[in-house]
């Protein structure tokens, strides 16, 4: 899952690297805007784009294609 908001660069990019992921590891992908839920927006309104994998925060602020992999290949 991505946490991130409509105006947040970072977050852009964290969803084109984790469409380029899951292109060599078919996994879904589901977006949610933290601006929609006020305790989402406490809990990561200034670290966002947040990524977690099965439930894991996995990547926070700076995603990297390598650490989506690694994640992905550990479950």
């Amino acid at each position: 899952m991505l946490y991130g908001a409509p105006d947040c660069h970072l977050c852009e990019a964290a969803g084109e690297k984790l469409r380029r992921v899951q292109r060599l590891i078919p996994f879904q992908l589901t977006y949610n805007n933290i601006r929609e839920d006020a305790a989402l927006t406490e809990r990561y309104g200034s670290v966002i784009p947040v990524v977690t994998v099965d439930g894991k925060e996995t990547a926070m602020s700076k995603v990297t294609e390598f650490r989506l992999l690694k994640a992905l290949a550990l479950l």
